[in-house]
This record gives C-alpha cells, sequence and structure tokens, in this order.
C-alpha cells in the first residue's frame, strides 16, 4: 500500500464568515481528498487548536476549546452512539487507515467512517418474539453470523423502514391499528410501540405501500426530507415481512388464518427491473476496445470475463479459486444460492476460451496453490463484512469505467457488470440455443427465472420471426 496521510482541515468555503467546518484531508497515492467530521468551528478558536495540537497548556481554563481539542485530538464521551470513551478524530482516521492496510482506497475510507458507531445492536433476548421489527432485527444478525451481510442489511432497513411507518401515525392510528392507547398527557415514541403479527392486516400493508410509494426513502439529514421509494424496494421489504411471518407461524407464534399475504389480502408488488442487455455487435465493440493500461484494462476484461463466463457475476469471480479450474474449464457454485440452500447445489460448467485465458493470466494473483483465489481481491483471514466492502468497490469501479468505455464506442444507456450477465443471456436465445441450456449455464433451477434475464429480440430477428405468418 502507498503511504497515507491524515491531517484535519477548516473548511470555510460553505460556512459563515468566521467560521468552517473541520475535514479530514486525506492524502493517497499522489490524490488528495476531503471528508467531513461534521464539526463547525470559530476561526480563532480552529488558530487556537492548531497551534497547541500537540497539547493544550495546563493554564488554559477555556472549557469549550478543551472540548473541541479532545474531540479532535484526544479522546471523548460519544454520548450519542455508545456512551462510552472514544478515539478523537484524528486518531479515529488514522485507526481506520490501519485497519484497511493494503485494501486502502478513498472509498472504503468513506464507508468506514460512516459506519463509526453504526453497529448492530442485539434486540434485547429476543423476549418479544411477538414483534415484527425485533423479528426483522433477529433475522439480521442470524444472517450476519452466517456472513451474508447484503441480505442481513436489507433486513435491517427493513425493520428502519417500519419504524419510519409507525411515526408517521396518529393517536387515532396508533390505537386502531396497533390497540394502543397513550396515557394522557405523555408522548410515546415510535420505537416503544410494538406491531405484532396478527396487526399485520392487509389494510395495515397497503397503508405501508402506500407510504412507501411516497416517503420510503429516509432524509439524508436532519433537515432534509424524505422521498419515494421505488417500487423494487417495497417489494423487497415486504418479503422480508413476509418471511419473519412465515418463521412466526412456524413458531407457533401467530394463527396461519391470519396469514395476509394471499391474492385475495394483500400481494407484493413486484418491481419493474429493467434490465439492460446488450446486442452481439455492442459486446464486440467492447471486446475489440484498446484499453488504457490499468484500471480501464481491468474493469473492460473483467466484465468481458464475466461475459463469456456464463454471466459469472463480480462476487463469484471474486471467490473463484484455482482448484475450480481445470484444463480448459472452470466450475463453480453461486454464492447467492451457496447459502440459500443445502442441497442440490448446481455446479455450473464453463468453458475458457483464449480470451478468458488471457484475462486470467494478466490479472492472477502470484500464489497458485489450489485454495488460493485466483484474482487477489480477498483474502482468507478477512471479515464477511470486509469481503463484501472490496467486492462492492470492484464492481464500483467496473460500473464506473465501462460505462466510459461504452460512451466512447458510442453505446448509449448504463453498461455495468449486470448487463454482462444479462447479454450472455439474450444473446444466447437470439442465436437460437436451447431455453434449457441458459437456464442451466445461468445455475437457474427454474426457467421462470431466466426469463426474467432475457432481453426483448432486436427488430431484425422480430422482423424475421414475423415473416412465417406469410
Amino acid at each position: 500500500m502507498g503511504i497515507v496521510t491524515i491531517n484535519l482541515f477548516l473548511d470555510k468555503r460553505t460556512s459563515k464568515e468566521g467560521e468552517g467546518i473541520v475535514k479530514w484531508l486525506v492524502s493517497y497515492d499522489g490524490k488528495q481528498r476531503l471528508f467531513t467530521t461534521g464539526i463547525k468551528v470559530q476561526e480563532e478558536d480552529w488558530a487556537f487548536l492548531k497551534k497547541h495540537k500537540a497539547g493544550i497548556p495546563g493554564q488554559v481554563k477555556n472549557d469549550s476549546r478543551r472540548k473541541l481539542w479532545n474531540m479532535l485530538y484526544g479522546s471523548f464521551y460519544e454520548e450519542d452512539y455508545t456512551g462510552k470513551e472514544v478515539e478523537g478524530f484524528l486518531a479515529r482516521a488514522k485507526s481506520i487507515v490501519n485497519l484497511l492496510g493494503d485494501d486502502f482506497s478513498f472509498e472504503l475510507f468513506a464507508y468506514e467512517v460512516s459506519m463509526f458507531g453504526q453497529e448492530t445492536k442485539p434486540v434485547a433476548d429476543h423476549k418479544d418474539k411477538n414483534n415484527v421489527i425485533a423479528a426483522l432485527k433477529l433475522k439480521a444478525e442470524q444472517m450476519t453470523g452466517q456472513g451474508r451481510i447484503g441480505n442481513a442489511t436489507s433486513y435491517l432497513s427493513a425493520a428502519a423502514s417500519l419504524l419510519r411507518f409507525l411515526e408517521s401515525f396518529t393517536s387515532k392510528q396508533r390505537h386502531e391499528y396497533l390497540n394502543f392507547i397513550a396515557p394522557k398527557g405523555s408522548s410515546v415514541a415510535a420505537e416503544n410501540l410494538v406491531v405484532k403479527f396478527e396487526h399485520l392486516t392487509s389494510e395495515l400493508l397497503t397503508m405501508y405501500e402506500k407510504w412507501m410509494l411516497k416517503n420510503g426513502k429516509a432524509p439524508k439529514g436532519k433537515k432534509g426530507k424524505s422521498s419515494p421509494a421505488s417500487l423494487t424496494t417495497v417489494g423487497i421489504y415486504g418479503r422480508h415481512i413476509r418471511s419473519v411471518y412465515n418463521d412466526a407461524i412456524e413458531n407457533g407464534i401467530v394463527k396461519r388464518d391470519l396469514y395476509p399475504f394471499t391474492k385475495n389480502r394483500y400481494t407484493i408488488p413486484a418491481g419493474t427491473n429493467t434490465k439492460k442487455a446488450l446486442s452481439k455487435d455492442e459486446v464486440l465493440k467492447i471486446m475489440a476496445y484498446q484499453c488504457m493500461p490499468g484500471m480501464e484494462q481491468r474493469s473492460r476484461d473483467l466484465w468481458v470475463f464475466s461475459y463469456l463466463c456464463n454471466g459469472m457475476n463480480i462476487n463469484d469471480i471474486c471467490r473463484l479459486k484455482w482448484q475450480d479450474i481445470e484444463s480448459d474449464k472452470l466450475t463453480f457454485v453461486r454464492q447467492k444460492t451457496a447459502r440459500s440452500r443445502k442441497s442440490n447445489q448446481i455446479r455450473i460448467k464453463v468453458t475458457l476460451f483464449p480470451e478468458t485465458v488471457a484475462i486470467i493470466e494478466r490479472w492472477a494473483g502470484d500464489d497458485r496453490n489450489a485454495g488460493s483465489y485466483v484474482f487477489p481481491f480477498l483474502k482468507d483471514e478477512i471479515t464477511p463484512l470486509r469481503e463484501r466492502i472490496i467486492i462492492a468497490q470492484v464492481i464500483k469501479m467496473t460500473n464506473q469505467y465501462m460505462n466510459g468505455i461504452a460512451k466512447k464506442v458510442e453505446i448509449e444507456g448504463n453498461v455495468n457488470t449486470y448487463s454482462a450477465r444479462h447479454s450472455f443471456a439474450t444473446i444466447l436465445l437470439q442465436s437460437e440455443a436451447p431455453l434449457a441450456f441458459i437456464s442451466q449455464s445461468l445455475g437457474h433451477t427454474s426457467i421462470a427465472t431466466t426469463e426474467n434475464y432475457l432481453g426483448s429480440f432486436d427488430d431484425e430477428k422480430t422482423k424475421k420471426y414475423l415473416s412465417a405468418l406469410f
């Protein structure tokens, strides 16, 4: 890893005169980035702190300046989060840099900063099992323990969303839908309300859906405004709530005849997740493009590798090991299904072309032991959370450079890692490959799932098929 330096900087550009916002100035690989601490400081106080950053003289009695110094250069008690003594902002940033080590990037640094104090708190002993929000959090904890960080985060988001929904209730609605009556003259915080499983009627779920489509996306700041969530998000959260409801029925917490997720009661909406499949000509333009060495080359290579390897997603590419490769073949189990089914694991077989072999040789790590990763993104000793962060960063950078390449070769629309998989499936279909073959190549257990990946036929192919009518 290159040398990373951290300093504190007073940014006065967006503040009123005589005041500024303290930010981390991070220098790495010849570049500098600013990250806000959110702390506002008067210029005269900042000048004093900078002069005495090694330590405040004992004779200084200004408590406000001492508190600021502790927050920035020493340690302090963080009342908003842990209630315990924590590192000051400069020391905190340096600890994050040490934690990231060779994986350091500006994006990962920003993520770690944003996660400070936001660790998932365990649901208190899980004593109240008839509590939908508690059940969602418990499910998230279980998934975190299984290394399913993405799903865990999604369940926590669903719980937070449902809590925000409760905050919008009037006293009358709390009584009508939750059977809750607040004592006279007192106010009750939303987190003290309990949504029991029997409260989840079709009427309440419909209300929640409408609220989500208007206010489902939380405001970014205290003064910000909520905005509509997508129908896809509503569907995801709805399926999470249905999942814990099914668990509650199985555990005898709620009666089966109250189940609200039926056609005659409440139907979870299906999002309009339009997928972008490139034409064969567009894919060939990408493959023929002369890349700049470095990140552009790596991003294009990962995209092409995904396309030629049965639409393998980046998560699976990052986890590919040398033991999965034999001669001109590789086999793998999709991570998406590996953790969701204990049996019936499908090993997808991929034929390696000269192009994919060349990509492996170009980017493979030096360690070629059977159990080592082919591409040196991950390490065995890192945590599931760290794995998720690294893979997310690889996807982000690949998408960024692929969109740049798409513009250069005059391909319209968003070209990302998902489009490689969808293009693989759609181009095979348009070449009249059997749907069963495409489904098997993608690792699907249902042809209906495969159909969701397939794009529409182009105009020429449509004309060819319709010509059979005459």
